[in-house]
């Protein structure tokens, strides 16, 4: 059963608990998507804005606090730790009290999300109500990040593909940073090298089969790829090194060696030839760079964590009430006469605000850091 929007609700993946407690994780990228697009988004059609988020003792306009959260958990019968939420990310349905306390939340609305969970744009499917699900694309290597935004609804779909961003562009993109390989790479990989990526422990693309992957449970199907390669590159994630997956990996791979050097000066150059993960991004983006790329979550396809129809790929026209205008319009709601009001783009500004460059930084802003002290 559809229903008409009378107002947006900016939201996430409200469930999602810290690793080291009863904590939230998501608030601050959801008060950030709202404050983001809140003013286009007003420009655009007038609703009423409102945001739904976990935040302990109802601070920063909370609707929810760690009590509820218990509750929730306890609902599907876990306990809220880290290890309950990859099993309840993928629910197909909801415990009845959980439903109708989003429904509370939600019915009527328009849902703008950041990474929109599984359980969530479910419950929106089974109620009718409109969604936009905006997730960091996997390319991160352009200007500044870019979104993939998806819905469910096959007119805002259609709304959104003018909009994307062209895969010849990003490819132009790559081939320009690469250039950064041939004069600013001091230890260049070996010929015929297979870069090994590793990831952060607790996140949505290594739930598999309701747990946690490691690269431990598919040593086999990493040494049958490593085969086809004279040697292997392993790079710890920076924020996260894990030291026995790291030393397990040496043994089961002997002649492998640990890498520090950034990821993109090393994809850029040619004596690499692929690059394997569980399921990083960095796979993905190595294909822009003529590199072979290996998931090794059997069957794993990034298309398939696409809340929506299709992952559009999008720029800072995010920022834009037209782009609203036309999205906000096929769903059905009344809109303003468009302007074509346009902030001017600039370099990094969605990475600075959301601290996150993956490495980016390394190759482009923290070397005129580096030549500042120097400048006459």
């Amino acid at each position: 059963m559809s229903h008409q929007a009378d107002r947006i609700v900016f939201t996430g993946d409200f469930l999602r608990p810290s690793v080291a407690g009863l904590r939230p994780t998501q608030h601050e990228n959801i008060d950030w998507l709202a404050k983001l697009l809140r003013t286009p988004v007003e420009m655009a059609s007038g609703l009423p804005c409102e945001t739904v988020h976990w935040d302990n003792a109802w601070v920063n306009g909370a609707r929810i606090d760690s009590a509820t959260i218990e509750a929730i958990y306890s609902m599907f019968w876990r306990r809220p730790d880290i290890h309950a939420w990859s099993q309840i990310f993928a629910a197909e349905t909801l415990p009845a009290m959980i439903e109708d306390m989003f429904a509370r939340f939600f019915a009527g609305s328009l849902v703008i999300g950041f990474e929109l969970p599984p359980y969530l744009t479910r419950f929106c499917a089974r109620h009718g109500i409109p969604f936009i699900d905006c997730s960091l694309s996997p390319v991160r290597f352009m200007d500044d990040l870019l979104f993939h935004l998806s819905s469910g609804s096959a007119a805002i779909t259609d709304a959104l593909r003018p909009y994307g961003v062209s895969e010849d562009l990003i490819r132009l993109a790559a081939g320009v940073l690469s250039s950064n390989a041939a004069k600013a790479n001091p230890r260049p990989p070996r010929p015929e090298s297979l870069l090994l990526i590793l990831q952060t422990r607790f996140d949505k693309v290594v739930i598999e089969n309701g747990g946690f992957a490691s690269l431990l449970d598919h040593l086999d199907r990493l040494r049958d790829i490593a085969a086809g390669y004279r040697h292997v590159l392993i790079k710890e994630h920076p924020l996260e090194p894990q030291t026995e997956i790291r030393d397990a990996l040496c043994r089961a791979l002997p002649d492998a060696q640990i890498s520090d050097d950034n990821f993109y000066r090393l994809v850029s150059h040619d004596n690499l030839r692929g690059v394997a993960a569980l399921s990083s991004s960095c796979v993905a983006e190595a294909g822009y760079f003529g590199k072979v790329g290996h998931y090794l979550i059997p069957d794993f396809d990034p298309d398939n964590l696409t809340p929506g129809i299709e992952a559009v790929c999008v720029d800072d026209v995010i920022l834009t009430p037209d782009f609203w205008r036309d999205m906000l319009g096929a769903a059905g709601c009344e809109v303003s006469d468009k302007d074509g009001l346009r902030l001017l783009s600039k370099p990094n500004r969605f990475r600075q605000q959301l601290r996150s460059a993956w490495g980016y930084n390394q190759i482009d802003s923290d070397i005129a850091v580096g030549w500042a002290p120097r400048a006459r």
